[in-house]
């Protein structure tokens, strides 16, 4: 994903004005006692679904318009991501807690990390997506140990979800560690942006030549279930799509029941903008596969 804030070919003093302003919303976001971001307004609580919005633009913003600022926003990169994987990183399986709560005085948190207790698809979707998309940016004057970082994190986590796909489908269930059990299924949102962030690491050459297969493999298979199971085609040509959970706070029991008994929504956006990007990549993989030298 390029950033193209036209700002540079406009110099629209309106268009500066508003991503100044985004920017700043970031200098005046809460942080935990450890520096972490807030999410939302919930006290001391880190979420992963937040790193999508803040990373990329954070980046890029400070590229384009404050290099002058890149050792500093580099570091604070690391920290947010960081904070996170630390807190939130389950030893057995490599994948990410949909957050922690930095007081461990939630309902839901581990007494000893502050972790939330289920690995949520899409929240891991949303962090993932911001890996691949913040490596993606001409960040040159960024420390290259951030791309480092960031590459070595993409490696470790596309390396774990690959390994947490439904053997049969391809994709992933709603909660990425309770395959089958009763309740849980298998959500389109999710499955589409992890097919999008697998799918774009392998194309952009920052996964190991055998992890970019296995990545390329995986979201192949689960492409084809997405459009045979999550699409539907109307008479009139239009396309919708199902099967995408609703919000999922942990402003909440954050319990299994919870998470298993929120409503599907038909047409989401979290759902149909993950698919649109899940097809860009799916497309580009086609079009790579049919150029590619017959082997002899």
């Amino acid at each position: 994903m390029k950033y193209n804030f036209s700002y540079k070919e406009t110099h629209n003093a309106t268009l500066k004005v508003t991503l100044d302003t985004l920017r700043e919303s970031i200098n005046l976001q809460p942080r935990n006692v450890f520096g972490g971001y807030r999410y939302f307004v919930y006290p001391q609580w880190s979420y992963l679904d937040g790193m999508y919005s803040v990373i990329p633009f954070l980046s890029y913003y400070t590229t384009a318009l404050a290099a002058d600022n890149s050792a500093a926003v580099a570091d604070d990169i690391t920290k947010q991501l960081d904070l996170l994987w630390t807190h939130c990183r389950q030893n057995s399986t490599g994948l990410l807690f949909h957050g922690y709560d930095a007081s461990k005085k939630a309902v839901w948190a581990n007494p000893v990390t502050g972790a939330s207790p289920y690995v949520w698809s899409r929240s891991m979707g949303w962090y993932l997506m911001a890996l691949v998309d913040t490596l993606e940016l001409d960040t040159a004057n960024f420390p290259l140990k951030l791309r480092t970082y960031l590459q070595r994190r993409l490696v470790q986590l596309s390396d774990a979800v690959i390994s947490a796909a439904d053997a049969q489908t391809g994709c992933w269930w709603q909660l990425m560690t309770f395959p089958g059990r009763p309740g849980n299924y298998v959500e389109s949102s999710g499955s589409a942006m992890f097919t999008y962030a697998l799918y774009k690491a392998a194309r952009l050459g920052y996964l190991p030549e055998q992890l970019a297969g296995k990545s390329n493999n995986t979201a192949s298979k689960c492409y084809r279930h997405i459009v045979d199971t999550f699409v539907v085609q109307n008479s009139n040509g239009t396309l919708d799509y199902n099967g995408t959970v609703a919000v999922c706070s942990l402003n909440s029991t954050a319990s299994y029941e919870y998470y298993t008994s929120q409503p599907l929504l038909y047409n989401s956006v979290h759902g149909t903008a993950s698919f649109i990007l899940a097809s860009l990549e799916h497309e580009r993989a086609d079009q790579s596969r049919d150029s590619a030298p017959e082997r002899i």
